[in-house]
Formats: structure tokens, C-alpha cells, sequence
């Protein structure tokens, strides 16, 4: 039970991570950081409907969970937790089409705000490392695939 509840919160924790970011001529890389900043944003506000719109109706992971099938992971995470606070660092990023991004991130959640690495150090937290492929749609980013894995604290220095 504890592995698929395990499961069940890295599922959710691709999916409030990302929202759509929509390039004003940026760099490629600028519109990948506003795109996991106002991931982070959505995901402490809890707002399903922002979920929706970020992954792509072609969604498939490794589990071959659907775009459906991950937002309602997402509601069911948003019910059972009031308090969501996300803190991010980015590892690789890399564009191996032009409208395709390789992008592997480091999620802390835990439900007290993280305001930097060292508060990160004093608390406890779930940490993971995501592996995820973004499409870029008519100027939006959005999530088509995505692994993870626990991660270690040291990944996040």
C-alpha cells in the first residue's frame, strides 16, 4: 500500500510542476524556467483546472498512465493535502528537436514552505528526480512523457 501511495504522489508531482509557458521570443531555456516556476505556483495553489491544460493530450508514461488518468491523481492528491509547498533545482536541460525539451528536474514537497537549500536541510521532505519530455504546442509548453525516481539530498547541492 505504502509503494502505491508512493507512486501515486511522483505521479502528481509531474503533473503540478508544469504549466504551459508561452514564448514572448525568449530563449528556449527562459520559457523551460517560467515554465517550472509557475508549475511550482499552480501546484502550491492546488488548481486542477491549470493541471488540465499543461500536459499534452498524448501523455504517456511509463506506466502508460493517459493525460485523464494523471489529473486524477492530481485532484486526489489536491484533496488529501491542504498544504503543498515545491521547491525545484534544475539539472539537465537539453533540446534534442527544435520544438522538444529534455529537461530533469529535482522536486522537494513537503507541506512547509521551502524558501532555500539550507531551510531544505532542516525538514523533512519527499525528494524525487524527474526525467520528462516537453513538446512545444503553437508557443506552449507541455508535458508528453515523464520518469522518476526517489532522489538523495545531495542532488539538490
Amino acid at each position: 500500500m505504502k509503494t502505491i501511495q508512493l507512486c501515486t504522489i511522483t505521479a502528481i508531482l509531474v503533473i503540478l510542476l508544469f504549466v504551459p509557458a508561452c514564448g514572448n521570443g525568449d530563449s528556449p531555456e527562459e520559457q523551460i524556467s517560467r515554465f517550472v516556476k509557475a508549475g511550482e505556483e499552480a501546484s502550491e495553489n492546488r488548481d486542477i483546472g491549470e493541471i488540465k491544460k499543461l500536459i499534452s493530450d498524448q501523455y504517456s508514461d511509463e506506466n502508460g498512465r493517459t493525460k485523464r488518468e494523471i489529473t486524477a491523481v492530481a485532484a486526489r492528491y489536491f484533496f488529501t493535502n491542504k498544504n503543498i509547498h515545491i521547491f525545484t533545482r534544475t539539472g539537465e536541460l537539453t533540446f534534442p528537436e527544435e520544438k522538444k525539451a529534455h529537461l530533469q528536474l529535482f522536486v522537494a514537497m513537503t507541506a512547509q514552505n521551502v524558501s532555500d537549500l539550507d531551510a531544505l536541510l532542516n525538514m523533512q521532505a519527499e525528494l524525487y528526480r524527474f526525467d520528462m519530455v516537453l513538446a512545444q504546442y503553437d508557443k506552449e509548453w507541455k508535458l508528453i512523457s515523464a520518469q522518476w525516481r526517489r532522489a538523495r539530498s545531495e542532488d539538490f547541492f
